[in-house]
């Protein structure tokens, strides 16, 4: 997005949009690579990244809810989690998927109120490889 047009050059502000953390892209592909290339091309400009999420109270929040209400449906995970990518051929990459895809979550792994705590127990340590996959 450029914010605005001096005599000397623009002032842009890049906006990851795509990425809610920093890491080596947004760190140094944004931040290094693509500064360096658009100096050469926009001699002149000040060029910025505007900050990312990363742990941000609200971001936090926000994620806590999603993960909750997930958890708390119906569903075990998302469709596209049994998907492979074109041409997968890792043969590791299907059973994963499959795996994860069949999963669901065991009883009583969340709260049932707001706010109600449970302790984490192992009431049988000594339960089959067949009953966790």
């Amino acid at each position: 997005a450029v914010v605005s047009t001096q005599s000397t050059g623009k002032q842009i502000m890049l906006v990851p949009i795509a990425f809610t953390s920093d890491h080596i892209e947004t760190l140094y592909e944004m931040d290094v690579e693509y500064v360096e290339e658009m100096e050469t091309e926009l001699p002149g400009s000040t060029i910025l990244r505007c900050g990312s999420l990363n742990d941000h109270p609200l971001f936090i929040e926000c994620i806590s809810q999603l993960v909750a209400e997930h958890l708390s449906g119906p569903g075990k995970t998302i469709p596209q989690m049994g998907l492979r990518c074109p041409m997968c051929t890792n043969p590791t990459c299907g059973p994963m998927r499959g795996f994860f895809a069949s999963r669901s979550l065991p009883e009583g792994i969340l709260p049932q109120q707001e706010g109600d705590v449970q302790e984490e127990k192992c009431e049988n340590s000594e339960k089959s490889e067949e009953t966790y996959g």
